[in-house]
């Protein structure tokens, strides 16, 4: 069976804290926020779709444990891998925010999973007891959108490009940039993929051998180092 039986909220409560969704929030208030905003967690299997395209969505997924694809299938059953989100990101939240409600894309884990669930209608409406902490979940709720915005169009800039060559390049320096950028690592070049040779073929909708070969030639002419999925940009 893909899904388990739920895990307790406390147990996860103390690691809240360094999601961006739980920003400036205390940890004091964190459990009695989860039972206003209707939280449960549940785990999953790999390869496991946690939410399905066309579905009604109402509740907004937190990753705290795993990794979540983003992907598309056409009428011939063949999947593309739009995004891929790890342990903190948030998904589901710009359908559950819409007015059709209505998710444009699938939702499948690419490793094991441990996943919360919000009501996000019981997020953007105050309760009667007034909690303080639902503003500040409001505004992190709506960054989240705006991150989730930004990577997307990060995506179509690597797609643009014409070339394997310069995919893999555009796709290694904006990791690089965001790794750094979120650590203040400025000088580091170097970057842990969290997608395999497949998922990045996928991701940057290229053939599989000739992403392979490209990469055996970069490192050839000294451009990249790849040790499994560490690169460096040389």
């Amino acid at each position: 069976m893909a899904k388990y039986n739920d895990v307790a909220i406390p147990a996860v409560v103390p690691k809240l804290g360094e999601y961006a969704l739980f920003k400036g929030i205390d940890s004091s208030d964190l459990e009695a926020m989860l039972n206003c905003v209707g939280a449960r967690i549940e785990k999953y299997d790999k390869n496991t779709f946690v939410m399905l395209d066309m579905d009604d969505v109402i509740c907004a997924g937190l990753i705290l444990e795993g990794k979540v694809a983003i992907v598309k299938e056409d009428e011939h059953g063949h999947q593309s891998l739009i995004a891929y989100l790890t342990e903190g990101d948030v998904f589901g939240e710009t359908s559950a925010l819409s007015r059709e409600r209505i998710l444009a894309a699938s939702f499948k884990t690419m490793t094991k999973c441990t996943i919360m669930y919000l009501s996000v209608s019981r997020v953007l409406n105050t309760c009667r007891n007034n909690c303080p902490f639902h503003r500040r979940l409001i505004i992190n709720l709506f960054d989240c959108v705006t991150r989730k915005n930004s990577m997307l169009i990060r995506k179509i800039d690597i797609l643009s490009r014409s070339t394997i060559r310069g995919k893999i390049m555009a796709y290694l320096e904006d990791a690089l940039r965001v790794a750094n950028a979120e650590k203040g690592t400025p000088d580091n070049r170097k970057i842990m993929i969290p997608l395999n040779k497949m998922e990045m073929a996928h991701f940057l909708s290229v053939n599989r051998s000739a992403l392979a070969r490209e990469l055996s030639a970069m490192k050839q002419e000294g451009l990249i180092d790849i040790r499994g999925n560490l690169y460096t940009l040389l």
